[in-house]
């Protein structure tokens, strides 16, 4: 017999661990990321290993953009999980570049955690917090301050920068410029410097050499060993075959707001601009909108042109007609590069002071491999308890964002609860209490609605509901689930194992149905109600499919279809997210109302 009872117990457990494993892994995979999210564990490895939280942190960081990283870091990692520290690293070199950047201009810095592909944004978050105190959390005044239509403050996102177009220049619109004031107030852990080195490398690398490196280093007489070795000079190089390939970067590629040219350039401009109107200045004030006399009172832009005439006009100055050695490149690089020249005077010095290794001031390349590995050590704890609670703010805020799928959950589930609280006992009672000659044929009918899934009856559900113009209305949730089989032959059951006596003794003392069955049968029925209402609980709360078909409008649509739409586009582990806190409600009723409902379960069966 103990035998026995340790196999049965044994069993049990078995059980237990099978239905406990998923919900764990769902669980530990809700607060992952793209970088881990096929790593399946009951624990994230993140969670305890500063080196897998990197990768972590470098996707959230550049938005998930592989290529961005590999050139940024100088790395060639395969994919973003591949991605490790640096081998080594100088905390005083680290510094000196974080304290650069915070100096740096904001043309020269894009703000980070832009998030992509439906991640979570802390950049999104923390733009949002910033609107809200801004607007005194009023959307109708950001609305038109910005000239937009946002339902709330979750709907608000980010003015969009194209910083890969190399005419483009921030507007001059209310939301961009407080968006600038927004990003000079960032942390220097929110922001990155914009590179041109690495878009010069891959130039080079993929246009101009086909990744041949010994081709590059006979052309320019070098000995790279590879282009990630490659700087971008702020001025025109010597020899001829680096000329050539500067040159057809700077007119191509180069965007135009991290050049300088040169005052000596006018002369060029003014005889570019009378070549192409035919020294017609009346053609070129026509179409630049100006009132030149000649084209000798041109001058050169002191900003770049925004849009027109005089925008193309100068794009074709600078890819075909402005002399090299006129243009300067102004890129952070550089002016890093300027920095430690000015700062330390030789490199001898810089070395030592910071602990690098570089061969020369036009070589050097900023530590931010170095400096993003430091930063993420550092503040692992702080990066950490982000990564566990980001995707379920996400959910929460998605949610909310829809206001009325919590109060139209709300108000179906306790409907339900209700209604078969109500309908289900009093057919159940009638059952029980009157010796019927049909009642068995009843039963049965009862149980075979329990043959068919509920997916038979929602076509004939909705064209009823339509018919009579209950669609898209809380009558179209409720209705067609008032009575259901299960429970009424369920409670039948139990109200068959209660004393007969008892309702003898009520008829007795004049007692009436209804009294009997408010006064001995609802008192005595609390676990099997219990059972009943979490049956009508989770049936009501977990369907979607059904809600979505009767209530098509989705301001009628209760919390699981939203969430629903929200799995279509959310990556796997938002929807993990989703999951976990959709189960959430369950669980807990189920916790706190365990002790009744197994009296119901277990009580019956034992009469």
């Amino acid at each position: 017999m103990r035998l026995v009872i340790f196999v049965l117990y044994l069993a049990l457990i078995v059980g237990a661990v099978t239905m406990v494993y998923p919900f764990v892994l769902m669980l530990s995979s809700s607060i992952t990321s793209g970088a881990d999210v096929n790593n399946f564990s009951f624990v994230p490895t993140c969670v305890y290993n500063k080196a897998a939280l990197f990768p972590k942190y470098a996707e959230d960081r550049y938005a998930g953009d592989l290529e961005l990283i590999n050139q940024t870091y100088g790395a060639d990692f395969a994919k973003i999980e591949a991605i490790t520290p640096p081998a080594s690293t100088s905390k005083a070199l680290t510094t000196d570049w974080e304290k650069f950047v915070k100096a740096l201009p904001i043309k020269y810095k894009q703000a980070g955690f832009e998030g992509y592909a439906g991640s979570p944004s802390k950049l999104k978050r923390t733009y949002q917090a910033f609107c809200r105190e801004r607007f005194n959390n009023d959307i109708t005044q950001l609305n038109a301050a910005y000239v937009e239509e946002n339902e709330s403050f979750q709907t608000v996102t980010p003015p969009f920068e194209r910083f890969k177009m190399r005419e483009w220049e921030p507007d001059n619109s209310p939301k961009m410029r407080e968006w600038m004031k927004f990003k000079e107030s960032l942390p220097g852990s929110f922001v990155r410097p914009i590179l041109i080195d690495p878009a010069f490398r891959a130039y080079l690398r993929n246009i101009v050499y086909s990744g041949s490196i010994k081709h590059l280093n006979a052309n320019w007489e070098t000995s790279y060993k590879s282009f990630n070795q490659i700087n971008l000079s702020p001025t025109l190089p010597a020899q001829s075959g680096q000329q050539a390939d500067w040159g057809a970067f700077v007119r191509e590629q180069l965007p135009f707001r991290y050049m300088e040219i040169s005052p000596r350039a006018i002369t060029a401009y003014r005889s570019f601009l009378s070549k192409r109107y035919l020294k017609r200045i009346t053609d070129l004030n026509k179409r630049h909108k100006a009132a030149y006399a000649s084209f000798a009172e041109i001058a050169l832009p002191k900003s770049l042109p925004t849009a027109g005439a005089a925008l193309v006009d100068w794009m074709d100055f600078i890819a075909k007609a402005v002399p090299l050695a006129d243009i300067h490149a102004i890129n952070a690089e550089n002016i890093y590069r300027e920095h430690l020249k000015t700062t330390y005077g030789a490199i001898v010095n810089a070395n030592q002071i910071l602990g690098s290794q570089f061969q020369s001031f036009e070589s050097a390349t900023p530590p931010v491999y170095q400096s993003d590995w430091i930063y993420c050590s550092t503040n692992a704890g702080a990066l950490r308890r982000d990564f566990m609670t980001r995707n379920y703010a996400l959910v929460i805020d998605y949610v909310l964002l829809h206001g009325r799928a919590v109060f139209n959950t709300i108000v179906f589930v306790l409907a339900v609860i209700l209604v078969h609280l109500l309908v289900n006992p009093m057919c159940a009672y009638a059952l029980s209490r009157y010796n019927l000659p049909y009642a068995y044929k009843v039963l049965l009918f009862l149980l075979a609605t329990m043959a068919f899934p509920a997916e038979v009856a929602m076509i004939p559900n909705f064209l009823l509901l339509k018919q009579f113009h209950l669609l898209n209305t809380y009558w179209a949730l409720i209705l067609p689930g008032m009575a259901n089989g299960y429970a009424i032959f369920l409670l039948k059951g139990f109200f068959d194992s209660l004393p007969k006596e008892l309702y003898e003794a009520g008829i007795i003392d004049g007692a009436s149905e209804f009294t009997m069955f408010r006064k001995i049968t609802i008192p005595m029925s609390k676990p099997i109600f219990a059972v009943i209402a979490l049956q009508a609980f989770t049936g009501a709360y977990g369907a979607f499919m059904y809600a979505m078909l009767v209530c098509q409008d989705s301001k009628m649509w209760t919390m699981m279809v939203w969430l629903y739409q929200l799995q279509a586009n959310a990556p796997q582990y938002v929807t993990m997210a989703a999951l976990t806190l959709a189960a959430l409600p369950t669980l807990l009723v189920f916790i706190f109302a365990q002790n009744v409902i197994m009296r119901g379960i277990i009580i019956p069966s034992f009469k």
